[in-house]
């Protein structure tokens, strides 16, 4: 925490991930949300409702451990699709 004092790390079913620390932000939702806003750290900052200092810390979080919030950003990914996969087999199977 030392080198990344606005971070803080939470444990899960999906194993340990950094978080922004006094939110329930994990690091990786901050930086796909921060790609989905045209990498706008002013527009990510008010679509999630916190200082910019604090999505700052998340990028530099992610400089220095790129590999393990792409890869968390990755996951989530694909288990959002397969579920909205599954979710649209379910519909067509009870019209």
């Amino acid at each position: 925490m030392a080198e990344h004092p606005l971070i803080a790390f939470r444990d899960g079913a999906a194993g340990r991930r950094p978080a922004l620390l006094g939110t329930r932000l994990d690091v990786a939702d901050v930086i796909d949300t921060l790609r989905q806003n045209d990498h706008s750290v002013e527009g990510t900052a008010a679509y999630l409702d916190q200082p910019v200092d604090h999505i700052e810390a998340c990028l530099r979080y992610h400089a220095d451990h790129r590999a393990e919030i792409d890869g968390w950003i990755e996951r989530s990914q694909a288990i959002a699709e397969r579920e909205e996969k599954r979710w649209r087999r379910r519909s067509t199977a009870s019209a």
